[in-house]
């Protein structure tokens, strides 16, 4: 008598040893996932300042856009602010736009772009923040 297994004991282990390495994988991706997901609900909030910035860039992205073409009409700039307060000032050297942003509470910060003439697709310079909001700008556009 031989003391070997026969084929079909052998295929058989072969199997449920790769099932169980199968099942410790997809375990232990699922361990990972669950750590990953708690993490980025974890993440501290990102600061004010930082939002606004963004909201900032985000409009000098669009008055760039706008004018591109040359020009620059009250309602390029409205939406290039959002729902925002946005006052302008026109004249032969340049176009200064001023932005106010909400931030908590009631106050507001300021932007300033300025988009020298004549209007073409060059970079816009960055813009300036505004140490006071200016009183005369106009309502955001509904």
């Amino acid at each position: 008598m031989t003391s070997e297994t026969g084929v079909r004991t052998r295929l058989f282990t072969v199997g449920c040893v790769a099932l169980l390495v199968v099942v410790l994988l997809l375990a232990g991706a699922a361990f990972l996932m669950s750590l990953a997901v708690q993490g980025f609900f974890d993440r501290p909030a990102q600061p004010e300042h930082e939002l606004v910035a963004k909201k900032a860039g985000l409009t000098r992205y669009r008055l760039r856009e706008a004018a591109q073409d040359g020009a620059l009409t009250d309602r390029e700039i409205a939406h290039a602010a959002g729902d925002t307060r946005w006052g302008s000032t026109r004249d032969t050297s340049a176009v200064r736009i001023t932005v106010a942003y909400p931030t908590s509470g009631d106050a507001e910060t300021c932007y300033l772009f300025t988009l020298p003439r004549p209007l073409t697709d060059r970079a816009l310079d960055d813009p300036v923040r505004l140490s006071r909001c200016p009183a005369d700008l106009g309502e955001p556009a509904t």
